[in-house]
């Protein structure tokens, strides 16, 4: 009888080590998966407020150039001066809002590029560990 509760302990001892050792890599991976998705999201997060401090200092630019173009417009003498200091107005608006665009398209390309870079490194990391 002694032996047959060593062979029923043994096989009990060898399911709990296998159960350890399952939970340890599937604790393990999920460790690693996690830090990889807090990577990804910081990512994320920084390249976002790269992107909305752009836009926010754009705002603030737009904000200064509109009343300095109304206070050269209020300075015009006759209707003459008032029509070429506000197509003058118009033109460097213009100028000013097209280049802003193209540097705010260059910059998201570039932060959507390093972002998705960081999640296909943040996906191999985590897939790699749960292998």
């Amino acid at each position: 009888m002694a032996t047959v509760k060593t062979k029923t302990e043994a096989k009990v001892q060898e399911a709990v080590e296998k159960t350890q050792e399952f939970a340890t890599k599937q604790i393990t991976a999920s460790e690693k998966a996690t830090e990889s998705m807090i990577e990804f999201n910081a990512a994320m997060f920084k390249n976002s407020e790269v992107v909305a401090k752009k836009v926010y200092d754009n705002y603030l630019s737009n904000v200064a150039a509109s009343f300095e173009a109304m206070k050269s417009l209020n300075k015009a003498s006759d209707a003459a001066e008032f029509y070429k200091v506000a197509s003058k107005n118009s033109a460097t608006a213009s100028e000013k809002f097209m280049e802003q665009s193209k540097d705010l398209i260059e910059l998201s390309g570039k932060m959507i590029k390093e972002t998705t870079e960081i999640g296909q490194s943040a996906y191999a990391k985590s897939f790699a560990s749960s292998m």
